[in-house]
């Protein structure tokens, strides 16, 4: 006859392992709040489109969450790929989770990892919960020069515009904004000289249109300037401005608004 003492141990044991394993559970796959967590921040990433993987990591950690010193990227890996509906980059990330005791639950801090791949448009399906790797160091994707195009190259494109000869040549109009735009200025965080724009010149008589055209990851930022008749405009597109079935930023575009 086992003891009624030894019983009841090997039990207790038995019910500390189910709860270990209950925990450890919990540690390869989080919880509701960092399921929740994920998913928004897949959906966040998943646009404007990124080129590689390492784009992603980057919007990832530029996200509310990803600016914690809860999260990081693990993993940032290429896929083959041939369609844009094909994945194209899988992302492993973890979000940490200390321990937390409110009087009358205790809960142990947890690491959750998460994978899920990306195609052109987004997320391919939710992330999925998974066993964080061993001794992986969190990724730091290298920064990036800015693109944007600088509040000031507004006021300087229409200066210029209105200091052009009445009828002058495409090359004397490139050559009065080469002068004229200004040279973007250094990141005081990252230390990279900004990516001037893309500059598009359309000359009718002595009318000329203006494009000034920066691709800002997948979205893009657009200032038209024009001379028509001796008036000058100048003025700013948004990105709902940019849709693929709205105004084109063109030099055509700025002299027929």
């Amino acid at each position: 006859m086992v003891p009624l003492r030894r019983v009841a141990t090997a039990a207790c044991a038995g019910l500390v392992l189910a709860l270990c394993g209950v925990l450890v559970s919990k540690s390869a796959t989080g919880d509701a709040e960092t399921d929740r967590q994920s998913a928004t921040l897949a959906d966040a990433i998943g646009y404007p489109p990124q080129s590689d993987a390492i784009g992603f990591a980057r919007a990832a950690l530029d996200t509310p969450l990803g600016k914690t010193g809860t999260f990081s990227v693990l993993q940032a890996e290429d896929l083959e790929h041939e369609d844009p509906d094909d994945p194209m980059a899988r992302l492993v990330w973890r979000i940490h989770r200390d321990a937390y005791d409110s009087g009358w639950k205790s809960t142990p801090a947890f690491d959750a990892c998460y994978s899920v791949d990306f195609n052109y448009y987004g997320a391919v399906s939710k992330p999925s919960p998974m066993t964080c790797p061993d001794n992986a160091t969190p990724i730091t994707p290298p920064p990036l020069p800015k693109r944007n195009i600088p509040p000031d190259f507004s006021p300087a494109l229409e200066a210029t515009l209105g200091t052009l000869p009445e009828t002058p040549g495409e090359a004397e109009v490139r050559a009065a904004l080469a002068a004229g735009l200004p040279t973007p200025p250094v990141d005081p965080v990252t230390n990279l000289a900004g990516i001037p724009p893309q500059v598009l010149i359309r000359v009718r008589g002595s009318d000329v249109g203006v494009a000034l055209l920066a691709h800002t990851g997948g979205s893009k930022d657009c200032v038209l300037g024009r001379r028509v008749g001796g008036a000058v405009r100048v003025w700013s597109l948004n990105w709902r401005d940019l849709g693929p079935l709205e105004k084109p930023c063109s030099p055509e575009a700025a002299l027929g608004s």
